[in-house]
Order: structure tokens, then sequence, then C-alpha cells
């Protein structure tokens, strides 16, 4: 086996277990990607180098390394400087009750029925398949929404 074909044997292997576990959608599989991706990245650098393709090589590698960095970087607890309140997905930083409440457009004295109106009303704007919407302007609604509605039900 050469080593070219040992090199793209090597790279299937990093892609295939990336694809894998970006299907898991958490971020502990999100930052495996990314070390993989970088691990995939600085290989195939090394091997084009080192086959007389510096050239090409390098900036792949260099690429590799970079991806590497920001991986290692942003798995150090505390980055970023968020010191608040945590929800169960590490790295997200839940709204506070006054901002669910504004992001509704209710006041405090809203009901069940009026969360669930104002819910419907911002998703049919806000939803990605529309023009005005996206995914996170979705999950910012049905966040505030499932705060709203712990706070009702525990009042």
């Amino acid at each position: 086996m050469t080593a070219l074909s040992l090199g793209l044997l090597a790279f299937l292997g990093f892609l295939g277990a990336a694809w894998w576990f970006s299907r898991m959608k958490t971020e502990k599989a999100a930052k495996m990607v990314r070390y993989l991706l970088a691990g995939g990245a600085v290989t195939a650098g090394v091997l084009l180098s080192l086959r007389g393709a510096p050239v090409l090589g390098g900036p792949i590698g260099l690429m590799g390394l970079g991806i590497l960095t920001q991986a290692l970087r942003g798995s150090r607890p505390g980055a970023g400087g968020q010191e608040q309140r945590r929800t169960s997905s590490p790295g997200r930083v839940r709204m506070s009750l006054d901002e669910a409440f504004e992001t509704l457009g209710l006041d405090r004295s809203a009901n069940e029925d009026d969360v669930v109106a104002a819910h419907r009303r911002l998703m049919k704007k806000l939803h990605p398949d529309t023009g005005e919407g996206s995914p996170a302007l979705a999950r910012q609604v049905q966040e505030a929404k499932e705060i709203v509605m712990e706070f009702l039900r525990n009042r």
C-alpha cells in the first residue's frame, strides 16, 4: 500500500468520523468534529508536503492548525467571560424572565392563553421557512415561551 493511498484512507476515515459525530448535534460532538477535521487537514497537509507539493500542503496544514487552535481555545472553561445563568446545554446562557416577557411582547399580567397566542403569532412571523425568520430567532421565541409558561405554572 503506497503512502498516498494510505493517506487517502486516513483522510476518508477522518471525514467519516466527522460525519458521524456531526449527526449527534451536541456540543461535545461538535467539538469532536472540529478536532477530526483539524486532524484530517493537518494529516493531508503533511502528506502533500512529503509527496512533493508543499505549496498545496503548507496552507492546508496551517488551516488545520488554525481549526485546532480555535477548537482548543473555545473548549476552555469560562471562555468568553460568560458568568450568567446556564441552561442544561453547556455554552448557552438562559434568558431571564423579564427578557422572556419582552421577547413575547407581553407584560406580567398575561395568562397562559396570551402566551400561547403570542408564541404562535411570533413563530408564524419568525419561523425559519418564512422570509423574515431564522432558526436562532425561532429558538429564542420557543425558549421565551418555555420560561414564561414555567413561571405561570409555578405562580
